[in-house]
């Protein structure tokens, strides 16, 4: 994704949150474990309705837009962010839900998740990605009061916001879209979540970053091969205008709800041995040899976590 014509992007359609399945998402949510689930509750009812505070009537003027973005950034990663970058706020990367945005800039930023915490597939792992959500949002609330206290009007974008993530942090110059439809980092891989706050203060943009990526995803297999719902394809279709990676989110669904928010294809990325996570994705990659394939990755998964998919009353149960 470092070279991406986006001459013809249109403006994407964000998806129900959970799925298309009601039925089979309540259950997903009911299974959350208690840490998950008071995560949930932090980001829904409390950051969530606080997510555009109101604006300084007095306001700073910004006379060096460098050093300010400079300072911005400085300001998330003391806040606990890994990564962070600036993109300007293309409208054509807005969902069609938000309406017509005001702001001008997005901030994006992206916190890694232990890497050993999400192989295990499990309940752990569903206690990590909330848990990381949960520091993003927070962050993301910290920063849009901080900038609304200069006089800018600023609003945190959580994972179901008005911006599809993953497109707003390649613009920023935080990685590339990997073949399994999520953000893959330079520095962390594939283990990681973004969060993001959009504003219209003055500030500096990144622009996109050619790390090499996409050459390297067109040329493995490695998400293709272990994805338990082959939904992920290894040619790229033209998606809203632009030609890309992408994946079947029906076909990814019903195993994205039985195995704790799924993530095979996150952890198998060979491009986690490349980031911090490098020495963790070396011991999985002796597990990876071991299971061959997504059929026994599913059976690995389902003897370490004592998870019998029968008992979700859909899709094949692993023999």
């Amino acid at each position: 994704m470092g070279k991406l014509d986006i001459t013809k992007a249109t403006r994407p359609t964000r998806a129900r949150v959970g799925g298309t399945d009601r039925d089979r998402a309540e259950r997903f949510r009911a299974r959350f474990p208690p840490a998950a689930k008071r995560s949930f509750y932090i980001r829904q009812k409390i950051l969530l309705p606080n997510r555009e505070p109101p604006v300084n009537p007095e306001r700073t003027e910004i006379t060096d837009v460098a050093a300010m973005t400079a300072e911005i950034k400085k300001m998330v990663r003391g806040m606990g962010a890994d990564i962070v970058g600036v993109a300007e706020y293309d409208r054509r990367f807005a969902f069609t839900q938000a309406g017509e945005p005001a702001d001008s800039f997005v901030i994006v930023f992206g916190i890694g998740m232990s890497f050993d915490t999400m192989a295990d597939i499990g309940p752990r792992s569903q206690d990590e990605v909330h848990r990381v959500y949960y520091r993003l949002d927070d962050i993301g609330v910290r920063l849009a009061q901080q900038i609304a206290a200069y006089g800018y009007p600023a609003a945190m974008q959580p994972n179901e916001g008005d911006i599809p993530l993953p497109a707003l942090a390649w613009l920023a110059g935080l990685g590339e879209l990997g073949k399994h439809g999520s953000l893959i980092s330079p520095e962390l891989g594939s283990s990681f979540r973004l969060g993001a706050v959009t504003t219209r203060m003055p500030l500096r943009s990144d622009g996109p970053k050619d790390a090499g990526i996409d050459e390297v995803c067109t040329s493995c297999a490695m998400c293709t091969r272990f994805c338990p719902g082959d939904a992920i394809k290894p040619d790229k279709q033209t998606i809203n205008g632009i030609l890309r990676w992408h994946v079947d989110t029906p076909a990814c669904e019903p195993y994205f709800h039985k195995l704790y928010g799924c993530k095979i294809c996150l952890m198998v990325c060979p491009l986690n041995s490349r980031g911090i996570f490098g020495e963790n994705f070396k011991l999985a990659a002796k597990v990876l040899v071991k299971a061959k394939d997504a059929k026994g990755m599913l059976k690995l998964i389902e003897e370490g976590n004592d998870m019998h998919y029968e008992d979700f009353g859909d899709g094949e149960a692993v023999k």
